[in-house]
């Protein structure tokens, strides 16, 4: 078993770089309404929580957050966001009872964690009879020469093997573990504007988790004509319009009987 991701390196500019608080709102607002029938909210698990972006999303809803990650320097920017409700823990080993939560969500985490049928086997324990996990994975840009561009690199460093968080590869772990599908989405939004230039600087400084250990002669082979294709576009300061969707899935953990 490998173990999870630390996000250690990408504290201080995980926010600027990933929509910030904004995103979150969003975010929370698309999933609260799949998540049961609770007109105030309830008791709502984050998976990865990261800096808080999207729990504090959660928190604007009604809803009463808590997270886990296992970076101790996201949950110190989480912890000014949600005081309180956020701890170090592995997903694979939540430190709740069974039954404590009617909700959980884990937005662009599950390919990170080191387990992941241990994860959604430990998200239906902690899941109260009839709670709802939403799940969310990775979006899919589109729209403009950059996001051509940057996708066509992902493919190639992939060497198209499917991601760990492929909706039909969670959907196969989450009902082994007991959990029920309930609804399928994709959420819509449009991408923060970013100029060729720019995209190649963020990939110059790998801040995208499945840059971080390519091997040397792969990043010679894929990555750097990727930046030079980003650099040889027209007007390369010119910000391009993004749309990104990304699928999402919502499982229930069945009622008690009788």
């Amino acid at each position: 078993m490998s173990e999870s991701v630390n996000f250690d390196r990408m504290a201080d500019r995980y926010d600027q770089t990933r929509g910030g608080e904004e995103r979150g709102r969003r975010v929370a607002a698309a999933l609260a309404p799949h998540l049961g029938g609770h007109p105030h909210g309830g008791t709502l698990l984050e998976i990865g929580v990261g800096t808080g972006l999207i729990s504090a999303g959660f928190a604007g809803l009604g809803w009463s957050v808590v997270g886990v990650d296992v970076s101790e320097r996201m949950l110190a920017h989480a912890a000014r966001r949600l005081p309180g409700r956020v701890l170090r823990a592995d997903a694979a080993a939540i430190p709740f009872r069974a039954g404590a939560v009617d909700a959980c969500v884990a937005v662009h985490v599950i390919h990170l964690v080191g387990d992941p049928g241990a994860a959604l086997a430990e998200v239906a324990r902690v899941l109260r009879p009839g709670g709802r996990f939403a799940f969310v994975g990775a979006g899919k840009h589109h729209g403009s020469d950059v996001a051509e561009i940057v996708g066509a690199m992902q493919a190639e460093l992939s060497g198209g093997a499917p991601r760990r968080d492929d909706p039909e590869a969670v959907t196969r772990l989450a009902e082994r573990a007991g959990l029920r599908q309930m609804a399928g989405l994709a959420i819509t939004d449009s991408g923060r504007p970013s100029t060729p230039l720019e995209s190649a600087r963020q990939i110059e400084l790998r801040t995208w988790s499945h840059l971080w250990s390519v091997p040397p002669a792969q990043w010679t082979s894929v990555v750097e004509p990727a930046l030079e294709a980003l650099r040889g576009l027209p007007d390369p300061t010119e910000p391009r319009s993004d749309r990104i969707s990304t699928p999402s899935l919502v499982f229930a953990k069945p009622a008690a009987a009788g």
